[in-house]
């Protein structure tokens, strides 16, 4: 996992760090004795077997937090949005698994700034 490091020098006290994906024989070395101070969390995230009224939840506190502004996405903070249209996806998975930094979109139509919620 690319991040691991960095993710552990800005974890806060009682922090967790949610893991999603990878590449085929991805290793996460997390420097033991930091995250065990830290009473840390490294959570595996599989999103099909999260259970729907979770899945419920998140989508509406991450909607709520996007309307607040307290979370962002853009060049302008450091995670970077790879937009490619449906008949592309190949190319999305490509950009995915050559380990694109952002967030990789497919759009489903021409409206280059997609909703949340």
């Amino acid at each position: 996992m690319t991040n691991a490091a960095t993710d552990a020098a800005m974890l806060a006290m009682h922090g967790c760090v949610a893991l999603y994906a990878g590449t085929a024989g991805d290793e996460v070395r997390v420097p033991l004795r930091p995250m065990m101070a830290l009473n840390a969390r490294w959570q595996f995230v599989l999103l099909y077997t999260v259970p729907a009224a979770a899945k419920a939840i998140a989508i509406e506190e991450v909607a709520a937090a996007a309307v607040d502004e307290a979370i962002a996405v853009g060049d302008e903070v450091g995670l970077p949005i790879h937009r490619f249209p449906l008949e592309r996806t190949a190319d999305a998975h490509a950009a995915v698994e050559a380990g694109a930094v952002g967030k990789v979109l497919v759009t489903i139509d021409d409206d280059p700034a997609p909703s949340i919620g």
